[in-house]
Protein backbone atom coordinates (compact mmCIF):
# COMPACT_ATOMS: atom_id res chain seq x y z
CA UNK A 1 0.00 0.00 0.00
CA UNK A 2 1.50 3.31 -0.45
CA UNK A 3 3.54 5.10 2.45
CA UNK A 4 0.98 7.98 2.53
CA UNK A 5 -1.22 5.72 4.61
CA UNK A 6 -1.92 7.21 7.73
CA UNK A 7 -1.81 5.15 10.86
CA UNK A 8 -4.51 5.70 13.26
CA UNK A 9 -4.24 6.67 16.69
CA UNK A 10 -6.31 3.89 18.32
CA UNK A 11 -5.10 0.37 17.89
CA UNK A 12 -6.40 -2.65 19.91
CA UNK A 13 -3.72 -4.58 21.84
CA UNK A 14 -3.87 -8.31 20.63
CA UNK A 15 -0.36 -9.93 21.68
CA UNK A 16 2.67 -9.53 23.76
CA UNK A 17 6.03 -11.27 23.66
CA UNK A 18 8.38 -11.73 26.60
CA UNK A 19 11.39 -12.83 25.11
CA UNK A 20 14.26 -11.47 27.02
CA UNK A 21 15.60 -7.78 26.49
CA UNK A 22 18.36 -6.27 25.51
CA UNK A 23 19.59 -2.76 24.55
CA UNK A 24 18.64 -2.70 20.88
CA UNK A 25 16.75 -0.06 19.01
CA UNK A 26 13.28 0.26 19.20
CA UNK A 27 11.31 -0.18 15.84
CA UNK A 28 8.17 0.03 14.79
CA UNK A 29 6.69 -2.22 12.25
CA UNK A 30 3.48 -1.02 9.90
CA UNK A 31 0.33 -3.52 9.12
CA UNK A 32 1.15 -3.89 5.11
CA UNK A 33 4.34 -4.16 3.21
CA UNK A 34 4.97 -1.63 0.44
CA UNK A 35 6.13 -2.24 -3.54
CA UNK A 36 9.90 -0.86 -3.66
CA UNK A 37 13.24 -1.33 -5.85
CA UNK A 38 15.93 -2.38 -4.38
CA UNK A 39 17.89 -4.98 -5.78
CA UNK A 40 14.97 -5.44 -8.22
CA UNK A 41 11.19 -5.35 -7.68
CA UNK A 42 10.53 -6.03 -4.27
CA UNK A 43 7.95 -5.87 -1.15
CA UNK A 44 9.64 -4.13 1.86
CA UNK A 45 8.17 -3.55 5.56
CA UNK A 46 7.48 -0.44 6.66
CA UNK A 47 9.35 0.51 9.98
CA UNK A 48 9.58 3.45 12.58
CA UNK A 49 12.80 4.16 14.75
CA UNK A 50 12.53 5.76 18.12
CA UNK A 51 10.18 5.12 20.90
CA UNK A 52 7.38 7.52 19.92
CA UNK A 53 5.31 6.13 16.78
CA UNK A 54 4.33 9.23 14.21
CA UNK A 55 2.31 9.13 11.82
CA UNK A 56 3.46 9.99 8.28
CA UNK A 57 6.63 8.93 9.04
CA UNK A 58 7.31 5.32 7.88
CA UNK A 59 10.26 4.23 5.63
CA UNK A 60 10.57 1.09 3.32
CA UNK A 61 12.83 -1.34 5.17
CA UNK A 62 15.36 -3.26 1.98
CA UNK A 63 16.55 -5.95 3.93
CA UNK A 64 15.24 -8.48 6.41
CA UNK A 65 15.36 -8.47 10.38
CA UNK A 66 16.61 -12.02 11.81
CA UNK A 67 14.49 -13.76 14.02
CA UNK A 68 11.38 -11.69 13.03
CA UNK A 69 8.28 -13.24 11.70
CA UNK A 70 5.66 -11.50 10.19
CA UNK A 71 1.77 -11.04 9.76
CA UNK A 72 0.11 -8.60 8.22
CA UNK A 73 -3.04 -6.62 9.51
CA UNK A 74 -0.89 -5.48 12.82
CA UNK A 75 1.11 -2.92 14.05
CA UNK A 76 4.87 -4.14 15.99
CA UNK A 77 6.84 -2.81 18.16
CA UNK A 78 10.12 -4.24 18.09
CA UNK A 79 13.35 -4.25 20.24
CA UNK A 80 16.33 -4.53 17.34
CA UNK A 81 19.94 -5.59 17.73
CA UNK A 82 22.29 -3.74 15.03
CA UNK A 83 25.45 -5.32 13.95
CA UNK A 84 28.40 -3.59 11.74
CA UNK A 85 29.34 -5.57 8.92
CA UNK A 86 32.41 -5.38 7.45
CA UNK A 87 33.22 -6.04 3.03
CA UNK A 88 29.95 -6.14 2.58
CA UNK A 89 28.93 -5.99 -1.29
CA UNK A 90 27.41 -2.43 -2.68
CA UNK A 91 23.78 -3.93 -3.24
CA UNK A 92 23.83 -5.43 0.33
CA UNK A 93 22.92 -3.59 3.69
CA UNK A 94 26.08 -2.70 5.67
CA UNK A 95 23.84 -3.64 9.00
CA UNK A 96 22.23 -7.04 10.56
CA UNK A 97 19.18 -6.42 12.00
CA UNK A 98 18.71 -8.88 14.83
CA UNK A 99 15.10 -9.20 16.94
CA UNK A 100 15.85 -9.24 20.81
CA UNK A 101 12.15 -8.35 21.41
CA UNK A 102 8.68 -7.76 20.42
CA UNK A 103 7.08 -5.85 22.68
CA UNK A 104 3.62 -4.94 21.44
CA UNK A 105 1.57 -6.38 18.46
CA UNK A 106 -1.51 -4.80 17.88
CA UNK A 107 -4.02 -5.28 15.59
CA UNK A 108 -4.87 -2.28 12.78
CA UNK A 109 -8.19 -1.37 13.31
CA UNK A 110 -7.97 0.01 9.39
CA UNK A 111 -8.05 -3.29 8.52
CA UNK A 112 -11.62 -3.99 9.63
CA UNK A 113 -12.20 -2.09 6.26
CA UNK A 114 -10.81 -5.26 4.11
CA UNK A 115 -12.66 -7.91 1.87
CA UNK A 116 -15.90 -7.47 -0.36
CA UNK A 117 -19.21 -5.67 0.87
CA UNK A 118 -22.53 -5.53 -0.52
CA UNK A 119 -24.18 -2.12 -0.55
CA UNK A 120 -27.39 -2.02 1.31
CA UNK A 121 -28.32 1.86 1.27
CA UNK A 122 -27.81 4.87 -1.01
CA UNK A 123 -28.78 7.76 0.98
CA UNK A 124 -30.41 6.05 3.56
CA UNK A 125 -32.68 4.42 1.15
CA UNK A 126 -32.50 0.49 1.38
CA UNK A 127 -31.44 -0.48 -2.17
CA UNK A 128 -34.20 -2.17 -4.77
CA UNK A 129 -33.72 -3.51 -7.93
CA UNK A 130 -36.19 -2.88 -10.95
CA UNK A 131 -37.92 -6.39 -11.63
CA UNK A 132 -36.45 -5.83 -15.52
CA UNK A 133 -33.92 -7.33 -17.63
CA UNK A 134 -31.00 -5.64 -17.71
CA UNK A 135 -31.77 -3.89 -14.22
CA UNK A 136 -28.39 -4.48 -13.22
CA UNK A 137 -26.60 -6.22 -9.81
CA UNK A 138 -26.57 -4.65 -6.37
CA UNK A 139 -23.72 -2.82 -6.46
CA UNK A 140 -20.16 -4.54 -4.66
CA UNK A 141 -17.21 -3.34 -3.13
CA UNK A 142 -13.95 -5.13 -2.64
CA UNK A 143 -11.12 -2.97 -0.39
CA UNK A 144 -7.37 -5.14 -0.67
CA UNK A 145 -5.68 -3.31 1.81
CA UNK A 146 -3.11 -5.39 1.81
CA UNK A 147 -2.45 -4.20 -2.56
CA UNK A 148 -3.82 -0.97 -1.29
CA UNK A 149 -6.27 -1.17 -4.13
CA UNK A 150 -10.25 -1.21 -4.34
CA UNK A 151 -12.49 -2.87 -6.87
CA UNK A 152 -16.05 -3.29 -7.18
CA UNK A 153 -19.22 -2.93 -9.30
CA UNK A 154 -22.13 0.05 -9.56
CA UNK A 155 -24.19 -2.57 -10.69
CA UNK A 156 -23.70 -2.36 -14.46
CA UNK A 157 -20.03 -0.84 -14.52
CA UNK A 158 -16.91 -2.36 -13.32
CA UNK A 159 -14.38 0.17 -11.37
CA UNK A 160 -11.12 0.06 -9.89
CA UNK A 161 -9.24 2.63 -7.57
CA UNK A 162 -6.69 2.97 -5.55
CA UNK A 163 -6.65 3.56 -1.33
CA UNK A 164 -4.49 7.06 -1.26
CA UNK A 165 -4.95 7.64 2.01
CA UNK A 166 -7.17 5.80 5.12
CA UNK A 167 -6.54 6.80 9.19
CA UNK A 168 -8.83 5.30 11.90
CA UNK A 169 -12.04 7.15 10.39
CA UNK A 170 -11.24 8.62 7.03
CA UNK A 171 -10.78 7.25 3.57
CA UNK A 172 -9.41 8.93 0.15
CA UNK A 173 -10.11 6.21 -2.61
CA UNK A 174 -8.30 8.76 -5.35
CA UNK A 175 -10.00 8.93 -8.81
CA UNK A 176 -11.92 5.73 -9.97
CA UNK A 177 -11.76 3.89 -13.31
CA UNK A 178 -14.62 2.50 -14.70
CA UNK A 179 -16.16 1.00 -17.09
CA UNK A 180 -18.45 2.57 -19.49
CA UNK A 181 -21.33 0.28 -20.97
CA UNK A 182 -25.14 1.60 -20.86
CA UNK A 183 -27.42 -0.40 -18.69
CA UNK A 184 -31.60 -0.20 -19.51
CA UNK A 185 -31.37 1.45 -16.11
CA UNK A 186 -28.54 3.65 -14.81
CA UNK A 187 -30.72 4.70 -11.80
CA UNK A 188 -28.97 3.09 -9.20
CA UNK A 189 -25.25 2.94 -10.58
CA UNK A 190 -25.62 6.70 -11.41
CA UNK A 191 -26.59 7.01 -7.84
CA UNK A 192 -23.99 4.46 -6.35
CA UNK A 193 -20.90 6.17 -7.81
CA UNK A 194 -21.79 10.09 -6.92
CA UNK A 195 -22.21 8.45 -3.57
CA UNK A 196 -18.37 7.26 -3.78
CA UNK A 197 -16.78 9.77 -5.02
CA UNK A 198 -18.24 11.67 -2.16
CA UNK A 199 -16.99 9.47 0.35
CA UNK A 200 -14.19 10.81 2.65
CA UNK A 201 -14.67 9.28 6.11
CA UNK A 202 -16.02 5.70 7.55
CA UNK A 203 -17.30 3.77 10.11
CA UNK A 204 -16.96 0.05 10.29
CA UNK A 205 -17.83 -2.80 12.38
CA UNK A 206 -16.88 -6.54 12.08
CA UNK A 207 -20.26 -6.84 9.37
CA UNK A 208 -20.80 -3.59 8.53
CA UNK A 209 -19.28 -0.54 6.82
CA UNK A 210 -20.88 3.20 6.23
CA UNK A 211 -19.09 6.06 3.81
CA UNK A 212 -19.70 9.31 4.86
CA UNK A 213 -19.22 13.13 3.55
CA UNK A 214 -16.88 15.51 4.94
CA UNK A 215 -19.93 16.74 7.00
CA UNK A 216 -20.90 13.14 8.65
CA UNK A 217 -23.61 12.62 6.19
CA UNK A 218 -23.79 8.54 5.60
CA UNK A 219 -23.94 8.22 1.66
CA UNK A 220 -23.04 4.37 1.25
CA UNK A 221 -23.77 1.27 3.97
CA UNK A 222 -22.86 -1.98 3.17
CA UNK A 223 -23.11 -5.45 4.82
CA UNK A 224 -20.11 -8.08 4.54
CA UNK A 225 -20.14 -10.53 1.69
CA UNK A 226 -19.09 -13.64 1.71
CA UNK A 227 -16.14 -14.45 -0.16
CA UNK A 228 -16.71 -14.89 -3.58
CA UNK A 229 -14.25 -17.92 -4.17
CA UNK A 230 -16.91 -19.49 -1.92
CA UNK A 231 -19.49 -18.36 -3.71
CA UNK A 232 -17.78 -19.68 -6.85
CA UNK A 233 -18.89 -23.21 -5.61
CA UNK A 234 -21.95 -24.36 -7.69
CA UNK A 235 -23.74 -24.98 -10.79
CA UNK A 236 -23.90 -22.17 -13.22
CA UNK A 237 -25.95 -22.35 -16.28
CA UNK A 238 -25.26 -19.32 -19.26
CA UNK A 239 -27.85 -17.07 -20.31
CA UNK A 240 -26.27 -14.46 -21.78
CA UNK A 241 -22.72 -14.83 -24.68
CA UNK A 242 -21.56 -12.38 -27.38
CA UNK A 243 -23.85 -9.86 -26.35
CA UNK A 244 -27.20 -11.43 -26.52
CA UNK A 245 -29.33 -13.36 -24.45
CA UNK A 246 -29.75 -17.70 -25.19
CA UNK A 247 -32.87 -18.70 -26.65
CA UNK A 248 -35.07 -21.05 -24.17
CA UNK A 249 -34.84 -23.91 -26.89
CA UNK A 250 -30.87 -24.06 -26.51
CA UNK A 251 -29.20 -26.59 -24.49
CA UNK A 252 -27.38 -23.96 -22.54
CA UNK A 253 -23.85 -24.54 -21.64
CA UNK A 254 -23.13 -25.15 -18.18
CA UNK A 255 -20.32 -25.31 -15.71
CA UNK A 256 -19.72 -26.92 -12.07
CA UNK A 257 -16.74 -25.37 -10.10
CA UNK A 258 -15.13 -26.57 -6.69
CA UNK A 259 -13.46 -24.13 -6.06
CA UNK A 260 -11.65 -26.45 -2.66
CA UNK A 261 -9.96 -28.80 -5.57
CA UNK A 262 -9.72 -26.28 -8.60
CA UNK A 263 -11.29 -28.38 -11.06
CA UNK A 264 -14.20 -27.48 -13.62
CA UNK A 265 -16.38 -29.82 -15.63
CA UNK A 266 -19.92 -28.77 -17.42
CA UNK A 267 -20.71 -29.05 -20.75
CA UNK A 268 -20.81 -26.22 -23.91
CA UNK A 269 -23.99 -27.32 -25.27
CA UNK A 270 -23.18 -30.13 -26.82
CA UNK A 271 -19.62 -31.98 -25.70
CA UNK A 272 -18.42 -32.54 -21.71
CA UNK A 273 -16.03 -30.58 -20.39
CA UNK A 274 -13.58 -31.11 -17.59
CA UNK A 275 -10.02 -29.04 -16.75
CA UNK A 276 -8.47 -27.52 -13.97
CA UNK A 277 -8.60 -24.08 -12.81
CA UNK A 278 -5.43 -22.41 -12.84
CA UNK A 279 -6.26 -19.17 -11.25
CA UNK A 280 -8.47 -18.08 -8.10
CA UNK A 281 -9.11 -15.33 -5.83
CA UNK A 282 -11.73 -13.62 -5.03
CA UNK A 283 -11.88 -11.49 -8.01
CA UNK A 284 -9.04 -13.15 -10.61
CA UNK A 285 -9.97 -16.64 -12.15
CA UNK A 286 -8.47 -18.38 -14.97
CA UNK A 287 -9.31 -21.80 -16.47
CA UNK A 288 -6.48 -23.84 -17.46
CA UNK A 289 -6.91 -26.05 -21.23
CA UNK A 290 -10.18 -28.11 -20.88
CA UNK A 291 -10.42 -31.64 -22.23
CA UNK A 292 -13.62 -33.15 -23.58
CA UNK A 293 -15.95 -35.32 -25.92
CA UNK A 294 -15.86 -34.38 -29.30
CA UNK A 295 -19.37 -34.83 -30.78
CA UNK A 296 -20.58 -32.90 -34.07
CA UNK A 297 -24.13 -31.74 -33.03
CA UNK A 298 -26.88 -30.31 -35.82
CA UNK A 299 -25.69 -26.48 -34.37
CA UNK A 300 -21.90 -25.64 -33.23
CA UNK A 301 -22.79 -21.95 -32.82
CA UNK A 302 -23.09 -21.89 -29.04
CA UNK A 303 -20.61 -24.67 -28.34
CA UNK A 304 -17.78 -23.29 -30.57
CA UNK A 305 -18.56 -19.17 -28.99
CA UNK A 306 -18.96 -20.88 -25.55
CA UNK A 307 -14.84 -22.85 -26.08
CA UNK A 308 -13.75 -19.60 -27.64
CA UNK A 309 -15.11 -17.49 -24.93
CA UNK A 310 -13.63 -19.71 -21.96
CA UNK A 311 -10.16 -19.49 -22.30
CA UNK A 312 -10.21 -15.58 -21.79
CA UNK A 313 -11.66 -15.39 -18.94
CA UNK A 314 -9.55 -13.22 -16.20
CA UNK A 315 -11.97 -12.40 -13.45
CA UNK A 316 -15.32 -12.34 -12.03
CA UNK A 317 -18.43 -11.37 -10.29
CA UNK A 318 -21.05 -12.98 -8.43
CA UNK A 319 -24.35 -10.86 -7.64
CA UNK A 320 -27.96 -11.78 -6.99
CA UNK A 321 -27.53 -15.37 -7.93
CA UNK A 322 -25.30 -14.46 -11.58
CA UNK A 323 -21.81 -14.95 -12.07
CA UNK A 324 -20.55 -12.84 -14.49
CA UNK A 325 -17.26 -13.60 -16.57
CA UNK A 326 -14.86 -10.96 -17.56
CA UNK A 327 -11.57 -10.82 -19.85
CA UNK A 328 -8.46 -9.08 -19.33
CA UNK A 329 -10.06 -5.51 -20.52
CA UNK A 330 -12.46 -6.09 -17.92
CA UNK A 331 -15.27 -7.23 -20.39
CA UNK A 332 -18.15 -9.18 -19.77
CA UNK A 333 -17.64 -12.17 -21.93
CA UNK A 334 -20.68 -14.02 -20.39
CA UNK A 335 -23.41 -14.31 -17.91
CA UNK A 336 -24.56 -17.54 -15.92
CA UNK A 337 -27.15 -17.87 -13.27
CA UNK A 338 -26.96 -20.26 -10.59
CA UNK A 339 -28.95 -23.43 -10.50
CA UNK A 340 -29.81 -26.51 -8.44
Amino acid sequence: MKQILTFGAILLLTACSTLKSGNGSIYWVNSYEVDCVGVGPMKCLQVQKGEQLNNNEWQNFYTQIEGFEYEPGYVYKLRVKEEKLKNVPADASSVKYILEEVIEKKEDPRWKLNGNWDALKINGSIIKLPRIRGAGAIPQLNIDMLEGRISGTDGCNNFTGTLQQITDNEINMGPLAQTKKMCPDMTIATAFMEAMNKATHYTALDTKLVLKDAAGNELLEFTKGTEPKVLLNDLWVTEWMDGKYLDNGTDFPRLEINSTKMEVAGTDGCNNLHGRISELTNTQLTFGVMAGTRMMCADMNIPDKFNQLLPKVRSYKISELKLSLFDKQGEVLMIMRKVD
